[in-house]
């Protein structure tokens, strides 16, 4: 009996740990995709800056560490081969305000000139960065916190069922 009750408490605190680490994982991805997003627009202002190649050919041989960032870059890709089509940036588990932004962003690569496309890659640039330092803040502050309160959580639950 005490046995079937202290198996009941580690399952009740081991689904409320894993519900925590899910939550925290979510911000964490969060932060790497807007991080990869901060460092491909560096990767861009440098490449146009000094190279003069153009946005599509600098993304191809791009490389992100974030899988939704690369699905992103290929959405652009498959538009920018095209040239008629219309841009379709799949929102997958990014915010609106973040996914909106990325539509810009993407949507903006390509139709100007190499200075003003530089002066509009420093505007993304600041506002992208922006968004990922407030992902970084959350991550942190909420990160650990959903953890620590799913495992808490799930212990009370399974006292409960004593």
């Amino acid at each position: 009996m005490i046995g079937t009750k202290i198996l009941l408490i580690f399952v009740f605190t081991a689904i409320g740990t894993a519900a925590g680490f899910t939550v925290m994982r979510a911000y964490r991805r969060d932060l790497a995709y807007l991080s990869g997003v901060c460092a491909m627009i560096d990767e861009l202002k440098r490449n146009i800056s000094y190279r003069k190649d153009g946005a599509a050919d600098i993304l191809r041989g791009y490389k992100s560490e974030s899988d939704r960032l690369t699905v992103n870059i290929g959405e652009y890709l498959k538009y920018a081969a095209e040239k008629d089509g219309t841009l379709e940036i799949s929102k997958g588990y990014l915010s609106a305000p973040v996914h909106k932004a990325v539509c810009g962003f993407f949507a903006s690569l390509g139709r100007s000139d190499g200075d003003a496309q530089l002066k509009e890659l420093d505007a993304y640039g600041s506002s992208f960065c922006k968004l990922r330092d407030a992902a970084k803040e959350k991550s942190e502050k909420y990160g650990a916190l959903a953890v620590k309160l799913g495992f808490l959580f799930g212990l009370g639950v399974g006292v409960l069922f004593l």
